[in-house]
């Protein structure tokens, strides 16, 4: 297996690319499990949908809906390389380097390959690979961009997550104001068994 020879392991900055199509969970969810009567608010609701979502997707270290995301490193990291809020992993989309004036070259796919069992997903080189070079740029001159989430229905969440959003959502409701992460405590007995790196899994 291929390793950089730099001494220090860089941190990513990452982003989201391509934002989920949806939400894991809709407004006719919240309003049937919180008990809540009229549309007069739905728009309010919507906004808590989406801060509640952020934040679990935070504190979980996963991604929920199938999106895009793009991690930059100032220098190649050595393999394995794991790919922040990559659980799920679905497939890795392309891996290039950056110049100045942010021309891309693309990095061949035929030196790593992808596992997506793994969690967070994993970018690993080839035993005879030769890491990326980069001699143009210093800083953001690597990129990986990636596709993670557990699909693009809903229904593809497992419930567990989607019933924790539920409740959190409705406690939002309630005090008007969304929690920073981590969630309240009665909703993180069933998120442990899903937060990346917990000793529950």
């Amino acid at each position: 297996m291929a390793l950089n020879p730099l001494p220090i392991e860089p941190c990513p900055n990452w982003l989201v690319d391509t934002a989920p199509a949806l939400a894991p969970i809709t407004v006719a969810d919240v309003k049937l499990y919180g008990r809540i009567d009229g549309t007069a608010e739905d728009a309010l609701i919507t906004q808590f949908i989406e801060g509640v979502t952020e934040n679990a997707e935070a504190w979980l270290g996963r991604a929920l809906i199938s999106q895009t995301l793009i991690a930059s490193f100032d220098d190649w990291p050595a393999s394995p390389i794991d790919l922040p809020q990559a659980a799920p992993l679905i497939s890795i989309s392309e891996v290039r380097t950056l110049d100045e004036d942010d021309t891309a070259t693309v990095y061949d796919s035929d030196n790593y390959y992808t596992d997506t069992y793994r969690e967070p997903g994993t970018l690993i080189l080839t035993t005879d690979a030769t890491p990326p070079q980069n001699v143009d740029r210093y800083f953001g001159g690597y990129e990986i961009e990636y596709v993670c989430g557990y699909g693009t229905a809903a229904t593809d969440v497992p419930y567990t997550i989607r019933l924790g959003l539920m409740l959190w959502t409705v406690l939002a409701y309630e005090t008007r104001t969304v929690m920073k992460e981590p969630p309240p405590e009665a909703i993180k007995a069933g998120f442990g068994f899903y937060k990346v790196g917990s000793t529950f899994l």
